[in-house]
């Protein structure tokens, strides 16, 4: 019935408890979702709990929703925010993050190495030290006086969502402008238990 809908009408809809507008989004989007999801978690019971929390959100949400992009970029944002949580309460993913310190923290076996390691050391501080001040600063906050999400946003004013933008922001930069800086991967999954 509702399938020809522009996805701001359907949200139209939902806020108005339309349940026939909610199955037409759960009927456009759920399959392209759990793709996702699923690609992420490689497990299909844990992906379609959290397709299914999703969407339980969405309709809990639903009158108090709004949309600073799309629908689907609202979900899939949604989708990304699950995903991280189950990351972050996974003992795997502890227990692997606990074996990348170790691996940088071990003592290189040759000059090499250590030349090596300085000059990515080197790089990504000037990596860094090329942000933006604001986010710099946060950055810094966060990753080199290890202070949490809530010291930082007290300290500088801001709120948590703020400090975990710029933090995000930040690592997304970084990623995307010094990708082969092994550094980076270890700042980018301590992130992940922020």
């Amino acid at each position: 019935m509702y399938s020809s809908y522009s996805d701001n009408q359907l949200i139209s809809l939902l806020k108005s408890d339309d349940t026939a507008a909610f199955n037409a989004i759960y009927d456009r989007y759920s399959k392209m979702l759990y793709l996702f999801i699923h690609s992420k978690l490689d497990a299909s019971e844990i992906s379609k709990d959290v397709l299914q929390e999703l969407f339980i959100s969405l309709w809990e949400k639903r009158h108090s929703l709004i949309l600073k992009e799309s629908l689907k970029a609202y979900l899939y944002q949604v989708a990304r925010h699950k995903i991280i949580d189950i990351y972050r309460k996974n003992a795997t993913y502890r227990k692997y993050l606990q074996q990348l310190i170790e691996h940088f923290d071990a003592q290189p076996h040759s000059i090499t190495e250590t030349v090596d390691n300085k000059a990515r050391t080197q790089e990504l501080f000037e990596a860094i030290n090329h942000l933006p001040d604001r986010m710099k600063e946060i950055f810094m906050l966060s990753r080199f006086e290890n202070l949490t999400v809530e010291q930082i946003s007290t300290h500088l004013g801001l709120s948590q969502q703020t400090v975990k933008n710029q933090i995000t922001k930040a690592l997304k930069i970084l990623r995307t402008s010094y990708a082969r800086t092994d550094l980076i991967v270890l700042l980018i999954y301590v992130y992940l238990f922020i």
